[in-house]
């Protein structure tokens, strides 16, 4: 039987804990560390039987047999603890975004090329099957040439969400880094690279320094374009989270938030609802429009992104989101801020 890889945790927080108790249930490796300064890190440590830290240096200093790294801390901190695990041969699962800066995020990038050791980064969505069925349906030409996508993302979050500072202000704070970004790495996935972006919006609804709400306009390198429409103020049955149910503090809708078009049918996910034309081809509008359910697996992202991340670091895969394609998500997203403050398109 193969020997169970040991990793550290860097970040306690939510998506930290969801990491850490998907791991327990992941024979392949076992969190034998974390790292996290808040007293919820070191009950989350005492609760399953680990190591516990209040610096990423302590860690690294002290635990020496370590495989590889989950890094899920505030986005500011993710280039430093990640080169220093990288200099120690750590392959590493950063979470989203990669870094907070396109300097920083090369930085990080630079330093897995110079050590030979990778970067996987925790866009966990691509992990989805619903999105492997949607991929493969897009690329064979079941919709024809895809044309125009439409993405909406809503919801109020709470009140106390906002307790910690870093969610109100620049750099990291706003859906479009804490959110969005999910969608934006999803649609790059699905459609490829977006060139040319147009944002508008701001703090529609809360007096925070960072947008609540937007209304994107995007082009893909394809031609294809694209509308977006998130807000984090405003309540909705529409959302991946909703729509999916993979995050256990949403109760889920059941309901789409893609819609993409091309010109022989149309796919909405993540319902994975195929659309068709009756009748022979080339079909129009004066014949009648049909939905075909496509079957998908079971829904487990963040279980699935991790087994993946165990075969990179034994190095039976490469990274599915590696440094360069994160940065390049970053740098999209952080076009979205960038052409809010100088009101016009942004090409990329």
């Amino acid at each position: 039987m193969t020997t169970a890889l040991k990793f550290a945790l860097f970040g306690a927080g939510n998506i930290g804990e969801r990491h850490l108790r998907v791991a327990k249930e992941e024979p392949q490796c076992a969190v034998v560390a974390i790292a996290d300064p808040a007293p919820h890190g070191a009950r989350l440590a005492n609760e399953f039987g680990v190591q516990h830290y209040a610096t990423a240096e302590a860690l690294l200093e002290h635990e020496a047999e370590l495989d590889g790294a989950i890094i899920a801390t505030p986005n500011d901190q993710h280039a430093n603890i990640g080169i220093a695990c990288i200099q120690r041969g750590l392959p590493v699962l950063v979470e989203k975004p990669v870094t907070d800066t396109l300097a920083s995020g090369q930085a990080l990038v630079d330093a897995s090329t110079a050590h030979d050791v990778p970067i996987a980064v925790g866009h966990h969505r691509r992990f989805d099957p619903s999105i492997d069925v949607a991929k493969e349906t897009l690329d064979n030409g079941t919709i024809g040439r895809p044309v125009a996508v439409e993405c909406l993302w809503s919801m109020r979050k709470h009140d106390t969400y906002f307790d910690a500072d870093w969610r109100r202000n620049p750099p990291s704070g706003g859906p479009a880094l804490i959110n969005l970004i999910h969608d934006i790495d999803l649609l790059r996935y699905l459609l490829g690279d977006i060139v040319r972006l147009s944002a508008d919006g701001g703090a529609v609804a809360r007096d925070n320094a960072v947008e609540d709400t937007l209304a994107l306009h995007v082009r893909f390198a394809s031609g294809a374009v694209g509308t977006i429409l998130a807000s984090d103020a405003a309540p909705s049955p529409w959302g991946w989270e909703l729509g999916t149910g993979e995050n256990p503090e949403i109760p889920p809708t059941g309901r789409n938030c893609y819609r993409f078009m091309g010109t022989a049918g149309s796919l909405a996910l993540p319902r994975l609802e195929l659309w068709h034309h009756r009748g022979d081809e080339p079909a129009d509008w004066h014949h009648q429009i049909e939905m075909r359910p496509l079957a998908d697996g079971a829904r487990a992202a963040l279980r699935n992104q991790l087994t993946h991340f165990c075969g990179v670091v034994r190095g039976e895969s490469a990274p599915r989101v590696d440094g360069a394609d994160g940065l390049q998500t970053l740098r999209t997203v952080l076009a979205i801020h960038e052409s809010l403050a100088q009101q016009k398109a942004v090409d990329l």
